[in-house]
């Protein structure tokens, strides 16, 4: 019989909670959730952000619901559609944010599509000496936007647009949110945790890049990065079946999927942080 996370003890969390860190990503198969379960589960790790999104039940609005389907009035159910996701990370959108690791539940698959994720500490970790000073002293401006580096679509937008807005400094949206002084971050940061370095290539969103203070041409810093992160060595693929649960962490890693063709594929995100979790 397949052990349930339900049924953890503490030090069996704080196991688990490693490995998401050590290894990027952790799996686990047949697990039996339901919301107020999972969002329970979460807390167990730390604090669980939670929004009043049309993707947010409202019993449990920690949970993001992720699916392409729709009503019969044509209003989805859940974010991002059915269309391909490119490499992002939750919370990717926004320069600081604690929630860093995400949990993916499977309620209903869909056996043809594939999440892909790529770790960006283990290649930090083989870049040689001089790629990694060199990228220690860049930071990369971010920007919510459609002309950003990689053209995101517009499917990937018009389902956030159907729900109630919500305050702009919450969101990270917004002409004041984005100046000079704020919406910058490292390349390269450290893990609150295990103090690993990692790259940070939130690919949607990069917009700007400096070094040592001064504009660098971003569109060829892009390349050269997109050419070192995503190669297979780093990589790892899985199609989930119902009751996978994958948990990630947001720094160490970065993430995408391909297409949905079945519209019913359902699939319970929450995103949280290791505050509960007394490592040492």
């Amino acid at each position: 019989m397949t052990s349930q996370i339900l049924n953890y003890n503490e030090l069996e969390i704080k196991q688990l909670a490693s490995e998401i860190i050590t290894k990027g990503y952790a799996i686990l198969h047949d697990q039996e959730l339901s919301q107020r379960e999972l969002v329970e589960v979460s807390q167990l790790f730390g604090h669980c952000e939670s929004y009043g999104y049309f993707m947010n039940p409202k019993d449990n609005p920690e949970i993001s619901i992720v699916s392409g389907q729709r009503t019969e009035e044509d209003k989805a159910i859940g974010m991002f559609g059915d269309t391909e996701l490119q490499w992002h990370a939750n919370g990717s959108a926004r320069h600081h944010f604690e929630e860093i690791c995400v949990s993916l539940y499977c309620v209903e698959e869909c056996v043809d599509t594939v999440l892909s994720i790529c770790s960006q500490v283990d290649c930090f970790a083989e870049l040689s000496e001089r790629d990694k000073e060199k990228y220690r002293n860049i930071e990369i401006q971010l920007d919510h936007k459609m002309d950003a580096i990689y053209k995101i679509s517009e499917g990937d937008y018009r389902e956030l647009a159907e729900g109630p807005p919500a305050p702009e400094a919450e969101m990270g949206t917004g002409a004041d949110f984005y100046k000079e002084d704020i919406d910058r971050r490292p390349l390269v940061g450290k893990h609150p945790i295990d103090n690993r370095e990692y790259l940070y290539f939130m690919v949607p969103f990069i917009v700007g890049a400096l070094r040592h203070g001064e504009k660098i041409d971003h569109e060829v810093l892009y390349d050269e990065l997109w050419e070192k992160l995503f190669r297979s060595k780093y990589m790892v693929h899985h199609v989930f079946r119902r009751g996978d649960l994958l948990l990630m962490d947001q720094l160490h890693t970065i993430h995408r999927r391909s297409p949905v063709h079945n519209l019913e594929r359902q699939l319970w995100r929450t995103a949280f942080d290791y505050s509960n979790i007394k490592f040492k």
